[in-house]
């Protein structure tokens, strides 16, 4: 009876997980993408678990978790077809008797149309004007310089949008001035 007990209460003091998977792929119509999601849960965290992901024959760096993968989506091109092949190796399961170790493979379809980009040209119209003809004479040409055309000078090219945003400037100014604000209220209250 105690050797029954002995081991029962072994038993129980193994660790239980559910291995909780989610590995889904899918095509995004509206973003126009192919999407794969990954989310492993309640898996062992005492040594590393190990997911491998291979896209289109292509495998993708390990990725070593404990316990948890956090749910994570890689997107691709909708265009065209995808493979996915997702393995998971459980530490407490390196030959997947438990089940816990496994293969999951996923796939989408092209399910966006390729539009090629369409370029149009665009011709303006261009103006020539000939300058009368100076007559044969002993004169020596001009040196000034010629009269900008009619109408003033060309016009200086746009700034070149980089994506930056004066907000962080302002920011830091209000920042700035707050701290000079609260040393300002401390010095005064050490004086009073």
């Amino acid at each position: 009876m105690t050797a029954t007990a002995a081991l029962a209460s072994l038993a129980l003091a193994t660790p239980a997980f559910a291995h909780t998977d989610n590995v889904t792929a899918k095509c995004d119509e509206k973003a126009q993408k192919a999407v794969l999601t990954v989310g492993l849960t309640q898996y062992g965290s005492s040594a590393d678990n190990t997911l491998t992901i291979t896209v289109d024959g292509k495998e993708q760096p390990a990725i070593a978790f404990r316990g948890a993968f956090a749910t994570k989506t890689w997107e691709f091109d909708a265009t065209v077809k995808h493979d996915f092949k997702v393995s998971i190796k459980a530490y407490d399961d390196p030959k997947g008797t438990n089940g816990w170790s496994k293969t999951y493979d996923r796939s989408t379809t092209a399910c966006v149309k390729y539009v090629p980009p369409t370029t149009t040209t665009t011709v303006s119209p261009t103006t020539t004007t000939t300058a009368p003809e100076a007559p044969s004479s002993s004169l020596a040409p001009s040196s000034t310089p010629p009269a900008p055309a009619p109408g003033g000078s060309t016009p200086e090219p746009p700034l070149a949008a980089t994506g930056a945003s004066p907000l962080w400037l302002l920011l830091s100014g209000v920042g700035l001035v707050g701290a000079g604000a609260a040393a300002l209220l401390v010095v005064r209250r050490r004086r009073a």
